[in-house]
């Protein structure tokens, strides 16, 4: 009977086909506001201090950040936020967002039960919403939902599990349970017992808008290191170590944005678009690899951070660990999306060569061969990324002459 319900306040509420259906609409940028304040709390999981513990709590808070974004982001692909019944699903969930992202910096402390409640309360309306719209007029789509509802209550019992744990590592396992579980159900295509998988015609997406939005988040997760220059250049004064911390922040937050716009981004939206099975390029391309993205860049901004609010400390290994292997992990991330798209067939040398360069400086400060301060760190991370955008600058325009030259077309 309530699924009755759920079906007729959302009929007809679908994106129709068409240019305007690619369009991101206002009300999905408005909702990405509570996202980019979940990004900034991610930083106090994280500490001033990290430990070992710290970061494995920030990495499972970001994975589970990520997931209820990257989820909705498949829900409006599919539904209009241009009538009004999906806007105000929107801005309900806008607002329990704002409520879990609040309760963020104490998820692993004394707000875990408002975290939990939060993010399951967003996890079903979301899902429950979507399987409403889409129950009579897109039963293929319907029926993917109700898998994820099937999947959602399993690593749901994990979340509310943890909540209860008073031993943070207790607590720490059950969510990493619960967020590989979330994790394992597009892989499995969502298989459920004596049902099989389901089938792909469940996941056909707009891949203009898909591409879009992931790309808007990456925006997102990039802003937060400006904040940090602003906020540590305010807070920290203008001496020399805290001006050469804020510029390589800087630099770092330029960088990055360089790899994946310049020649990743407008690749991948030509790419999805024009594939056959957009909904294969958006679980691995859009879903799963981009939040790897995401995890380097939340942990190297915060390395970034520490560096600017104490510039002339010793660099640990966890400010090492945020820094060099937070940066390593971006640009591999970048690399295997750039591959999944078809931006370039085999491994991209100048990308490849930048992992290596941050895993040796890493390996050297490990063995204690190197004794570095956090601004020496910063700024030897800033200089493999500038030298990665370099490399990749001249390696495209080496590519771009062969191609335009008459024996490069013969070639091709």
């Amino acid at each position: 009977m309530s699924g009755d319900i759920i079906a007729r306040a959302f009929v007809g509420l679908l994106r129709r086909d068409g240019e305007e259906a690619e369009r991101v609409t206002y009300v999905e940028l408005f909702f990405d506001l509570v996202f980019a304040f979940a990004i900034t709390q991610i930083s106090a999981v994280l500490g001033e201090h990290p430990t070992p513990l710290s970061m494995l709590e920030g990495l499972v808070v970001t994975l589970a950040v990520w997931w209820v974004w990257v989820y909705t982001a498949w829900a409006t692909n599919w539904l209009d936020p241009g009538r009004r019944r999906v806007l105000w699903l929107l801005l309900v969930l806008t607002a329990t967002g704002l409520v879990m992202s609040i309760a963020i910096p104490s998820a692993f402390e004394d707000r875990a039960a408002l975290f939990v409640t939060a993010y399951l309360t967003y996890s079903f309306s979301r899902t429950l919403g979507v399987l409403g719209a889409t129950r009579r007029a897109a039963p293929a789509i319907a029926a993917g939902q109700a898998r994820i509802l099937i999947w959602s209550s399993a690593s749901g019992v994990f979340w509310v599990a943890g909540s209860f744990a008073d031993d943070p590592w207790l607590r720490l396992t059950a969510w990493a349970v619960a967020v590989v579980i979330e994790y394992t159900g597009p892989w499995s295509m969502f298989w459920i017992p004596a049902r099989g998988r389901s089938r792909w015609d469940a996941w056909r997406i707009r891949g203009g808008h898909f591409s879009e939005r992931s790309a808007l988040f990456i925006i997102i997760v990039l802003g937060e290191s400006i904040l940090v220059v602003g906020r540590g250049l305010t807070d920290n004064g203008l001496t020399v170590p805290v001006v050469f911390a804020a510029l390589a922040a800087f630099a770092n937050a330029v960088a990055m944005w360089f790899l994946y716009f310049a020649h990743g981004q407008d690749r991948g939206q030509r790419y999805i678009a024009g594939h056959e099975t957009t909904g294969t390029v958006a679980r691995t391309s859009y879903t799963y690899l981009h939040a790897v993205l995401v995890i380097g860049l939340v942990f190297s901004t915060h390395g970034s951070e520490l560096a600017l609010e104490a510039p002339a400390d010793h660099a640990d290994l966890t400010v090492q660990t945020l820094m060099l292997l937070g940066t390593a992990v971006y640009l591999a991330g970048l690399l295997a999306f750039k591959v999944s798209i078809g931006v370039q067939t085999g491994w991209i040398p100048t990308h490849v060569a930048g992992i290596a360069a941050l895993l040796v400086m890493y390996g050297l400060g490990l063995a204690h061969v190197i004794d570095p301060t956090r601004v020496e760190v910063a700024l030897l991370n800033t200089a493999v990324l500038l030298l990665v955008v370099i490399g990749d600058e001249r390696l495209w325009r080496r590519r771009a002459a062969k191609a335009s030259s008459p024996f490069g077309q013969a070639a091709s």
